[in-house]
Order: structure tokens, then sequence, then C-alpha cells
């Protein structure tokens, strides 16, 4: 059974917090709640999203996901 989805940030959290000031203007209200669940596993559940963690659609994970990796902010590693 699948644990979740591993995930770094793109360049270590300093990279993050600075490419994230960047590219603020591209994220909707979701995407920024999305990325504070993010932040908050990368401490409570040692960077893994967890399985069912999320709660959207799996098309609409999936865009979110692939936007902030095109936007630089975090990379996707495997299932786990």
């Amino acid at each position: 059974m699948a644990k979740g989805l591993a995930f770094t940030f793109h360049g270590g959290a300093t990279a993050f917090i600075d490419r994230l000031a960047v590219v603020i203007d591209d994220l909707d209200d979701a995407d920024i709640h999305l990325l504070d669940q993010i932040t908050q596993w990368s401490w409570t559940n040692d960077c893994v999203i967890p399985t069912g963690g999320i709660q959207l659609s799996v098309a609409e994970v999936e865009q979110r996901l692939t936007k902030y990796n095109r936007l630089g902010l975090l990379d996707f590693g495997q299932r786990v």
C-alpha cells in the first residue's frame, strides 16, 4: 500500500521561499492553500503528501502539482 507522494522543495527551503515571491501572482487561492498544506507535511509527514490527503479531484491535484513543478517550486519524486 502506498503511503503517498514524496516531494522536495526545488533548490531547498530557502530557494522555495525566494521563488515563491517571484511566482506568487501566478497562484490562485486554491494553489496557496494547497502549498500551505504541503509545507505543513514537510514538517509533520517527512515531505510526503499522504494518500487521500488532498481533497481535490485527481485531475485537479495533477494540474496543481504540475503547475508547482513548472513554476520551479516543488520537485516530485516517486510514490512511497
